[in-house]
């Protein structure tokens, strides 16, 4: 019996890749070659991490003097939720601790669209532009004569801060007076290389007008800007930052990997 020649189709395709123009080992070192060139390109295009900077216009090893008062308490506004808390050794104690209006979750005095609530034993309260500490102190007066030995306490349980931008949309509740904006851009995972720290926009609403004040955080001006203490409902938008070269990278990044797909298979056709 004669041996058949044998009629191997990748083989002769081999044969004929591997003519010859170059040996095998030639083509493998073309292909090595491609392959790293292509590996540290995908490396090189790769966008750089954007650092930031806080007060880079700040003098080292300096004092600030007469920064933005921050002793004062914001005004009980119309839709505030208040929580009022009575305790006394009275016995029907419990009367005055009964659960009010409710907002979500959230139970107590809902300020109407008058400025009023109204609380037990009297009626109707208008505590619009009163402080915590002066609604505190009126109750305490105007219940002595039905409790003994009252206190009162006073609380706002719906105000929050809007974060809107790069690091939104995110609703902070404010559980400080005295919140600051950099307490805000903190609570929402900090600006990093997301946005640009020269270009914090707060918008303020006050007396049914609008206000827009930007603030930078690479000086020290922010200190004395009375948007650096927030302000209920206060709306913070950080602009984002653009990443320059990042739609390129991922071009180049999708090239890189269909052109190493094709050169494995010519490899594996080598090898056969």
């Amino acid at each position: 019996m004669h041996n058949l020649p044998s009629t191997n189709p990748v083989s002769k395709t081999s044969e004929s890749i591997v003519s010859n123009n170059m040996p095998a080992s030639g083509y493998r070192i073309l292909l090595y070659s491609l392959i790293s060139f292509l590996f540290f390109l995908n490396i090189f295009s790769c966008t750089p991490v954007k650092k930031t900077y806080y007060f880079q216009n700040l003098p080292k090893d300096t004092t600030l003097r007469n920064l933005v008062n921050k002793n004062f308490e914001t005004k009980i506004q119309k839709t505030d939720l208040l929580s009022i808390a009575v305790a006394s050794m009275s016995p029907d104690i419990a009367f005055y601790n009964a659960p009010q209006n409710t907002s979500g979750n959230l139970s107590g005095y809902l300020v109407d669209e008058n400025g009023n609530i109204s609380f037990i034993k009297l009626g109707i309260l208008h505590v619009e532009g009163m402080t915590k500490k002066e609604l505190k102190s009126k109750l305490e007066k105007e219940l002595v004569p039905f409790l003994k030995d009252v206190i009162v306490s006073v609380g706002i349980l719906n105000r929050h801060v809007t974060m809107l931008g790069a690091l939104g949309p995110q609703v902070l509740p404010l559980t400080i007076e005295n919140m600051t904006i950099l307490d805000a851009l903190a609570s929402s995972g900090d600006v990093g290389e997301k946005g640009k720290t020269d270009r914090i926009l707060i918008i303020r609403e006050k007396d049914d007008v609008k206000e827009f004040k930007r603030l930078n955080l690479m000086d020290q001006s922010i200190f004395y800007s009375p948007y650096f203490y927030l302000q209920p409902n206060d709306i913070v938008y950080v602009e984002p930052a653009k990443v320059k070269g990042r739609n390129t990278a991922q071009i180049i990044s999708y090239i890189t990997a269909g052109i190493s797909f094709a050169l494995l298979i010519i490899n594996q056709v080598l090898k056969l």
